[in-house]
């Protein structure tokens, strides 16, 4: 048998955790001197040990761990209570890293607000182009995989070319969790469908166009820029057209950043719109 201080460096649990688990009965040393009062365990009790401490990151109360104990709930069942949490603590990890990221890019805006010139804003058309792309609704955080998903499906069709990327915000590119986005690249004829890919044609479109570093798993830094020259040059977003964000070239010397040009359709103020803007 061990001695508590024993006991202690072979489980990593401090000895006076050991001993509040002995007084609320969640683990009674195997054996007490009554001369000393000193506590020994065996090795069997590590096992037992192991189950407080899973039952512990579970978040499970003093009392309910005693009733589990007790009931000798199977490892089986106590491995997919882990596992459960597990899933639970990555998607907060997740969630948290993404926040993480959206204060980093408002840090960088409101201090480029008052230290740097709006970038330089044009006005031009876009061809149409025929894209193989796959649209859904996901958080931007994914982006960069689905380009990785994007190319390879490209690849196992035979097309190496190093084409750009594109991302069409369908839906409200802020929002926190979700976001209805279209990822594309442009392709030289059209591919057979599947059931995660298809080929479509993007219309010819009138935009505001800024270039610029970003990446694509963060919040674009241009709206400052587009909103400024929109306004000021009189035109409209058009409310028949998504934004655009063509992701040209990977920046050298650090793959995170692409050389990336965003793009707002517009109209004319006096304007409705037509079918020759639609995506």
């Amino acid at each position: 048998m061990f001695k508590i201080s024993e006991f202690s460096r072979l489980s990593q649990v401090p000895a006076k955790t050991l001993r509040f688990y002995d007084q609320l009965g969640l683990l009674v040393p195997a054996h007490i001197d009554p001369q000393t009062g000193y506590r020994y365990y065996r090795s069997d009790q590590l096992l037992r040990l192991h189950r407080i401490m899973a039952f512990k990151d579970l978040g499970v109360t003093l009392e309910q761990m005693k009733n589990l104990l007790d009931d000798e709930v199977p490892a089986a069942e106590i491995r997919g209570m882990l596992r459960l949490k597990q899933a639970e603590t990555q998607e907060l990890i997740r969630a948290e890293t993404e926040r993480l990221r959206r204060i980093e890019d408002r840090l960088e805006q409101i201090e480029r607000e008052s230290s740097e010139p709006l970038r330089e804003v044009r006005l031009k058309k876009t061809p149409a182009l025929t894209v193989v792309s796959t649209r859904l609704w996901t958080s931007r955080n994914r982006i960069p995989e689905l380009f990785d998903e994007l190319d390879e499906h490209l690849r196992a069709r035979g097309l190496t070319l190093p084409a750009p990327h594109l991302v069409i915000w369908h839906g409200c590119p802020k929002c926190e969790d979700r976001v209805d986005l279209e990822i594309a690249s442009p392709i030289p004829e059209r591919l057979p469908d599947t059931s995660r890919f298809r080929t479509k044609v993007l219309r010819e479109l009138t935009v505001a166009s800024v270039t610029h570093l970003s990446r694509p798993d963060a919040e674009s830094p241009v709206s400052l820029d587009l909103g400024c020259w929109i306004e000021k040059h009189g035109y409209r977003i058009s409310p028949e057209s998504p934004g655009r964000e063509l992701y040209v070239s990977r920046e050298k010397g650090n793959d995170s950043l692409y050389v990336t040009e965003s793009q707002m359709p517009i109209v004319a103020t006096d304007a409705e719109g037509g079918d020759d803007l639609h995506v």
